[in-house]
């Protein structure tokens, strides 16, 4: 895996470098930035804040306003409480403390994830579309699940699960799937049970069906999922109680087969609000011992003592409904393919030399799909590169070809974007440079070919 990492780390350490500007430094944003919902949002982050210190802790020791923030509006990039904003930022004139602004998205920001902005880890949120569904309050608490990665990355980087362990997650198999639902559905019963016996009942039963589930799987895809219900479930937990809500989001019939990440922030906070009702307290626990798992802690909590028992109709139900989407989303995949390989317009095709692949440096786990054994279909953002430079796609799909027996972590020989406005194409200096809306690249010793609407970047040999 430290070959798998080493680009993420030159990344980091890249961002690190950045000269920073001062707080004196005039700007020209004051009007733009009054009137732009980033500055509403971190408002809404401030308010809720601030109720929560009076009403107790989102979580000891984590205080989101202490933590940078940065939010890219369609327009500009804002950043609120950072101590050190790379070059490009200009100071907002009468604020303080001092608000930045970047003209356009910067590169840092890709998503509501966080980043190292200027050498600083900062919470990012992006609202560079209308989104109607969404109030202020909840996109505010979206804000403070992303700073409480921030918090847990310094203060628990194990709480993490081994993204390069999704691209191979079993997601074919019919048992395994089968009691991930029933185990979900015992966990809903639990949150809903309006007595301490009833809920303990069912959590007793969830927690035995998973036990049972992990028994047949790879330590590895165990892993993953305690790993991603620490890290995802418990900042979906800290956000709900910024936002005030005590319900868990679980789409009917629970969900896909490969929807195992997305998964693992429900029922991490599941598993959170199960606690609060049968261990006070128990993130302090957490914090002065950060070796536990939220299922196993949770089996201690909750003691021995009578299951309930989802039952043998059940079981038969729900393997054959796990029959029917497994098979549905194989097919799915093969209509995604079909889908990106007729899309109108340009495409661009990138190909790098077997003795030097493109190594990931970004993507989104939320929006991937494993096509087929050596092939992943990007569906809003992947970043790659190597010695001789790299490529982003961003709001585009993009289609890689993996070197290895993993499609992601061992390199990438090939990538695909389609469906582009003509590339904007310069060789200059040894130098080929490419901007699409959705794509740019740039690459030194490389060369380029054309056919058509179809542009082929070879790198290295």
């Amino acid at each position: 895996m430290t070959r798998f990492l080493l680009p993420i780390i030159i990344a980091v350490v890249l961002a690190a470098c950045v000269r920073p500007v001062p707080d004196t430094r005039a700007g020209t944003e004051s009007r733009q930035g009054s009137e732009s919902p980033a500055v509403e949002l971190e408002q809404e982050v401030k308010r809720l804040a601030a109720m929560s210190a009076t009403s107790g802790t989102l979580w000891p020791g984590f205080d989101p306003v202490a933590i940078p923030l940065a939010v890219y509006d369609g327009e500009q990039t804002f950043l609120f409480r950072h101590p050190a904003p790379p070059q490009g930022f200009m100071w907002i004139s009468g604020t303080a403390p001092a608000t930045y602004a970047y003209k356009g998205r910067h590169e840092t920001v890709t998503a509501n994830t966080n980043a190292v902005i200027g050498g600083v880890p900062t919470a990012t949120v992006i609202l560079d579309r209308p989104q109607p569904d969404r109030s202020f309050l909840d996109l505010a608490a979206v804000a403070i699940h992303e700073a409480f990665h921030v918090y847990q990355r310094a203060r628990h980087p194990g709480w993490i699960g081994n993204e390069a362990d999704l691209f191979t997650y079993p997601t074919d198999s019919v048992d395994i799937l089968a009691l991930r639902r029933l185990e979900t559905e015992a966990l809903r019963q639990a949150l809903a049970a309006e007595d301490a016996a009833g809920a303990a009942c069912w959590a007793r039963e969830a927690l035995a069906l998973r036990r049972k589930r992990f028994a047949g799987m790879d330590p590895a895809f165990v892993a993953y999922e305690r790993g991603t219900e620490l890290n995802e479930g418990l900042a979906t937990y800290v956000e709900m109680r910024a936002a005030g809500r005590r319900s868990v989001d679980s789409p009917p019939g629970e969900f896909g087969p490969a929807e195992v990440r997305r998964r693992a922030y429900a029922t991490g906070a599941a598993l959170a609000l199960l606690f609060d009702r049968f261990m006070d307290g128990w993130p302090a626990t957490f914090e002065a011992n950060d070796s536990q798992t939220l299922d196993l802690a949770l089996t201690v909590a909750v003691g021995p003592g009578n299951a309930c028992t989802s039952g043998d109709a059940a079981l038969a139900g729900a393997e054959q409904k796990a029959r029917a989407d497994i098979a549905t989303l194989a097919a799915e995949r093969a209509l995604k393919l079909v889908a990106f390989e007729s899309k109108r317009g340009w495409r661009v095709v990138v190909e790098s030399g077997v003795s030097e692949p493109l190594w990931p440096q970004g993507f989104d786990p939320l929006n991937i799909d494993r096509i087929e054994a050596e092939r992943v279909l990007h569906s809003r953002f992947v970043r790659l590169g190597n010695g001789a430079g790299n490529l982003e796609v961003l709001n585009a799909e993009a289609l890689t070809d993996g070197v290895g027996p993993h499609p992601l972590f061992q390199g990438v020989r090939r990538v695909v974007v389609t469906g582009l406005v003509e590339p904007e194409v310069s060789e200059a200096e040894g130098q080929v440079r490419l901007r699409a809306p959705g794509l740019t690249l740039e690459f030194k010793g490389a060369s380029v070919a054309r056919s058509g609407e179809e542009i082929t970047v070879r790198v290295g040999s």
